[in-house]
């Protein structure tokens, strides 16, 4: 009986060792679930026993949404944002090509911050990308790239969809293109796209898919930017409700706080909802071997990547202005947002995404523009600095004198309608009289000689 004793002795203690290293005091415990979904935990280790026996890590992300007024919590797999739809981006920070889309993952090269890679298949966190010069294929996480403004994207259907011979409903069905699949339109017609899909050519329904016009609050058309409220079909309304042929759009300017749902939450949002993304936030999941459990998951930890706060009150997002009514926008051209709005307020961009107000101008409306050679016009004032800092171009005295000379009549009114260029050293400007809308033409180095134009 004695014998019997000591030898249990040591499997006792040994089993309480086990235990001790499992329940640790709860300050330093880690609870482990038997999966991700467990609503209840099935035990806890310390970080160090969980670590010593990690199998394997997987990246979570979730969503904090704003959708008809409420707010929901939606997974990551359920939402596509505007870097999943792009096509061509940069980095934004130098970062390592990695063979898998795992953290713990060997790295091919190291791209360096601003280098331009191709988008060739996306998840919720990674992407798997090709280099634009070397074409190295490999995975970078979608934090780390940025979108480029040149960039038109890819359309991604977010439900599987019919491949047809001809642009109707009823026309003969070729194949089926699955879900979340990336292609590029060959053109549009009767809200059908014309696609290339393994090798085989024919006509989609352009309302199953998403496109980076669903992220965009600016287009490039006809060379020039413009506000973008949504998409339509083939077709990207302008917020003076104008209907624009996607095919003319050669760029865009996306908002990063936009999401697409893609799937649809029982008594919330609906497929292609597009929702406000209040709070990102994503987990690094971990595979452990635990005595006892078998393989349990549990946290190793947070992701950081919140959404840049406005920096102050005079500061607001493209989303909030876009919310108000923009009486004149311009920009310098193409490859460059830096911009001017007038939208209860005067407001500068450098990147087309947040607008920092001018104070000088008050909640004032006034027409903006401007030219070729670089100056800037906020009404009757020019700036020379790109906005730093505006002084008066246009004496009214010397524009009412040239309008009675042209008239032969004394203007009651002098309101100032428009600006634009006529060449690269002159300025016209529309003013309207109360009576009369008259055109005026000056130098751009010399404003105290205006001609009035005849119709």
């Amino acid at each position: 009986m004695h014998s019997i004793i000591l030898s249990v002795l040591p499997i006792f203690f040994a089993a309480s060792s086990a235990y001790a290293a499992l329940a640790t005091d709860a300050s330093a415990a880690i609870s482990f679930y038997r999966t991700k979904e467990s609503p209840f935990s099935s035990g806890q280790a310390s970080r160090t026993i969980l670590e010593s026996r990690l199998i394997s890590t997987q990246i979570e992300s979730t969503y904090r949404v704003r959708w008809d007024r409420r707010e929901y919590e939606l997974e990551a797999k359920q939402i596509l944002k505007d870097i999943q739809v792009a096509k061509l981006v940069d980095t934004n920070s130098a970062c390592q090509l990695l063979s898998l889309n795992r953290n713990d993952s060997g790295a091919i090269k190291v791209l360096n911050a601003g280098a331009t890679v191709e988008i060739l298949e996306t998840d919720d966190y990674w992407a798997r990308v090709r280099t634009y010069k070397d074409k190295v294929t490999g995975w970078v996480p979608l934090s780390m790239l940025k979108n480029r403004h040149d960039d038109v994207g890819v359309f991604v259907n977010i439900m599987d969809t019919y491949l047809r011979g001809e642009a109707h409903s009823f026309a003969k069905v070729i194949t089926t293109v699955p879900r979340l699949s990336r292609v590029q339109p060959l053109g549009f017609e009767k809200g059908f796209m014309k696609i290339s899909f393994n090798n085989m050519v024919g006509f989609v329904d352009v309302n199953h898919f998403a496109s980076r016009a669903d992220f965009s609050n600016l287009a490039f058309v006809d060379n020039k930017w413009i506000p973008i409220t949504h998409r339509n079909g083939e077709y990207l309304v302008s917020a003076q409700r104008a209907q624009i042929p996607l095919q003319r759009s050669l760029g865009y300017v996306t908002s990063s706080t936009r999401g697409v749902v893609i799937r649809a939450t029982p008594g919330g949002p609906q497929l292609l909802s597009r929702v406000e993304i209040t709070k990102p936030e994503a987990n690094i999941w971990a595979l452990s071997k635990v005595d006892g459990h078998g393989e349990v998951w549990w946290k190793r930890n947070s992701v950081s990547h919140e959404i840049t706060p406005v920096a102050d009150k005079n500061t607001i997002t493209t989303d909030e202005l876009m919310k108000r009514e923009i009486y004149s926008i311009a920009f310098e051209n193409k490859s460059s947002v830096r911009g001017i709005v007038s939208a209860e307020g005067i407001y500068t961009t450098e990147d087309g995404l947040t607008w920092k107000q001018i104070p000088q101008f008050g909640k004032q409306n006034y027409p903006v523009y401007i030219h070729p050679k670089g100056q800037w016009f906020v009404g009757s004032y020019k700036s020379t600095n790109l906005g730093q800092s505006f002084e008066p171009f246009i004496r009214w005295e010397i524009v009412a004198d040239a309008i009675e000379a042209s008239i032969h009549r004394n203007p009651k009114l002098l309101r100032l309608t428009q600006i634009e260029a006529v060449s690269p050293t002159q300025i016209i400007i529309n003013v309207d009289t109360g009576s009369s809308k008259i055109k005026l033409m000056s130098s751009l180095s010399d404003s105290t000689h205006w001609t009035v134009l005849k119709k």
